[in-house]
């Protein structure tokens, strides 16, 4: 299993930027809205001075200040409030999680798949690469997955989510790609599939430390995902291309995921990365970077 370091191209204006941070916080511009909210891993001291912090448009505390929201709005935010990366557009919001609707260190394995899909379509011809995304929040992935020609099956447990995720495909042109937008729990669906027969070319996980679907069924990442790899091993096709899972917010190192997923899946490559965001460069000053959560990538011989 190869190490490696994987860092979100995150220099577009027009999608992403972290400005700088800090104070247990990250200072990002999201399109034209610049937020400031709070990350644990941020534990060195802030390069901006307070008064760039001070313009941020909303800040998410945590101490209860806001309601049950947290966020406090300094300015109206654009009403929809989009953002675009390459041939995507992404609505964004500002939800009770201090999420806004996207991972911006995802775009490197958005970028990733988009090109092993590309290169899986020019071997088989004709045929889509059958992909399969769970846990998949609002739809970059199974988009990025679609605009390289894949037939996509996306999956969360949020009717909210998911619905978020068709106006993306909206957003973004993409209303005639073959997109399935399921909302069910993730075990529960995949034993479907299982007894359906049915084999996909490419799966996606990024599922949460913790999670409560709408039928109150409960889901812990230490208990739970060892299962579902062994799962989805039985639903990965003949000429299955990858299998690519995220973590982030519980401790893990990427190791953790090598080794479950090795221990679940047929013998092949397996890739270990810790996803980073660059920060704005500051003359004078070296480069620094923002650690987000690990991956493990499973690429078939």
């Amino acid at each position: 299993m190869g190490l490696e370091l994987i860092k979100a191209a995150v220099g577009r204006a027009e999608f992403h930027r972290l400005l700088d941070s800090g104070g247990g916080y990250r200072l990002e511009r999201f399109g034209s809205v610049i937020t400031a909210r709070p990350d644990p891993n941020a534990l060195w001291e802030r390069r901006l001075p307070d008064s760039e912090w001070e313009g941020a448009h909303a800040w998410f505390h945590t101490e209860r200040r806001f309601g049950s929201s947290h966020w406090e709005r300094r300015t109206p935010l654009p009403q929809p409030w989009l953002v675009k990366h390459g041939a995507l557009t992404l609505e964004l919001a500002l939800t009770p999680f201090k999420h806004t609707g996207v991972f911006p260190e995802h775009e490197s394995s958005w970028n990733w798949m988009h090109q092993r899909l590309q290169a899986w379509s020019a071997r088989h011809g004709q045929r889509r690469a059958r992909v399969l995304n769970l846990f998949a929040y609002t739809g970059a992935a199974s988009l990025a997955a679609a605009a390289a020609g894949a037939e996509v099956c996306h999956l969360d447990a949020s009717r909210e989510v998911v619905a978020w995720g068709r106006r993306n495909q909206s957003h973004s042109g993409l209303d005639q790609a073959p997109i399935r937008w399921i909302t069910d729990d993730a075990g529960d669906f995949l034993r479907r599939e299982i007894r359906r027969g049915r084999h996909y070319d490419a799966i996606v996980l990024d599922p949460p430390a913790y999670g409560r679907d709408p039928k109150g069924q409960v889901f812990r990442f230490e208990s739970h995902v060892g299962p579902l790899l062994a799962d989805c091993r039985r639903l990965l096709a003949d000429e299955a291309d990858f299998l690519l899972l995220h973590a982030y917010s519980m401790g893990y190192s990427a190791g953790v995921l090598g080794e479950l997923m090795a221990a679940h899946l047929p013998a092949a490559a397996i890739e270990l990365g810790e996803l980073r965001l660059d920060e704005e460069p500051r003359p004078g000053l070296p480069s620094r970077q923002l650690p987000c959560s690990v991956m493990a990538r499973w690429t078939a011989a």
